[in-house]
């Protein structure tokens, strides 16, 4: 009697366990949608990065007293090299006109013989003809150029200041010779300069050239053309 009362309780044990799972499952379920749903509307402290501290600002006070004493002079640096100068205008050629066309007779029988013509002709009827030949004039020959006359470096007339000597050229011991052709218009100044014979220092050549252009003057006269040979020699004693 024990036995056969005891087989149907393990079965309805069994049974009532097996019931139990899907409501366990149910249950744990729902308890994670309720975390979940609570998680999204609850505000929380989120993390945030530190930011990042700036220095303090330190403020100073400056008296500035103003003065009315006059700027030193600004002297240009020596070792700048002197500026090019540019070249002297060249006055353009004047175009020699075209001699005027002669009018001469078209080949007929009517003319024995013809009559050679040595200028440009233009064919016309034979009573427009012309039997004068025009006098061809030549071309005007240029004049030769004036030959400069020899000048000795501060002896003779005029104003010739000695040129500045480049401080760079002292430096590096640059020593020549320059000759300059120049030509002096009617008021006695230079009118155009140029470097006939060239020492082998820059430097040398632009200061010779340009002390002559800008500084040397003539009394007022013809015009004229002269040479001038301007040497470059240090001084070696108090070295």
């Amino acid at each position: 009697m024990n036995a056969a009362a005891s087989t149907p309780d393990r079965a309805s044990v069994s049974r009532s366990r097996c019931h139990m799972v899907p409501v366990l499952t149910l249950v744990t379920w729902t308890s994670f949608l309720v975390v979940g749903v609570a998680g999204f509307f609850l505000r929380y402290d989120r993390p945030t990065a530190p930011k990042k501290s700036l220095p303090p600002v330190v403020a100073q006070l400056l008296q500035v007293e103003l003065t009315q004493d006059p700027l030193p002079p600004i002297t240009p640096s020596p070792q700048s090299p002197p500026l090019p100068q540019p070249p002297p205008m060249v006055q353009p050629i004047p175009m020699p006109s075209a001699p005027p066309t002669i009018a001469v007779a078209a080949p007929s029988p009517a003319i024995a013989f013809a009559v050679p013509i040595q200028a440009p002709a233009q064919v016309v009827a034979a009573a427009q003809a012309s039997y004068r030949t025009p006098a061809v004039t030549p071309p005007a020959e240029a004049p030769p150029a004036a030959v400069p006359l020899p000048l000795t470096f501060g002896v003779g007339e005029g104003k010739q200041p000695a040129p500045e000597y480049p401080r760079l050229a002292m430096r590096q011991g640059q020593e020549g010779t320059v000759v300059v052709q120049f030509l002096v218009g009617a008021d006695g100044r230079v009118v155009a300069a140029e470097a006939a014979s060239r020492s082998p220092w820059p430097l040398l050549n632009e200061a010779a050239v340009r002390v002559v252009r800008r500084q040397w003057q003539f009394a007022p006269g013809a015009v004229r053309s002269y040479e001038v040979a301007i040497r470059f020699q240090l001084n070696k004693s108090n070295s």
